[in-house]
């Protein structure tokens, strides 16, 4: 049978401030890599996510446009089609006079945005079918 022991023995290790200036070093690179490691590992849309959080919360501003730049965006695509709507009415009322509107404008650039054709949007406010 084992005897028990009747003492302790404690080790102590010190350490000067230069080593320990290394190890604290050693330590943060450590952590730096399992952190590139594991971003590394994450799918596309969990990174997007997590770049969401990060921007909302204050710690970071991102050039990829994030929910917390809608915003901007809205504001920024609001005043570009509201500047050409302005430069389009001039010109399609020396085209067709006082028949367009602002609205109509608007409306146009808001077509010509999501792929539609100038003949289609002609045809459409003429009246003439667009087949």
């Amino acid at each position: 049978m084992k005897r028990k022991p009747d003492q302790t023995i404690t080790h102590r290790i010190e350490l000067q401030s230069k080593e320990r200036q290394l190890i604290e070093d050693y330590m943060m690179f450590e952590q730096g890599n399992k952190l590139i490691a594991s971003l590394a590992s994450m799918d596309i849309k969990t990174m997007y996510a997590w770049l969401n959080v990060a921007e909302a919360l204050g710690i970071l501003d991102t050039p990829i446009p994030t929910v917390t730049d809608l915003d901007d965006i809205a504001g920024s695509l609001g005043a570009w089609a509201t500047q050409n709507a302005l430069a389009n009415e001039q010109a399609r009322q020396d085209e067709h006079g006082d028949k367009f509107s602002l609205q109509d404008n608007l409306n146009y650039m808001i077509f010509r945005f999501f792929g539609g054709k100038k003949e289609d949007w002609d045809a459409q406010v003429t009246g003439q079918p667009l087949y």
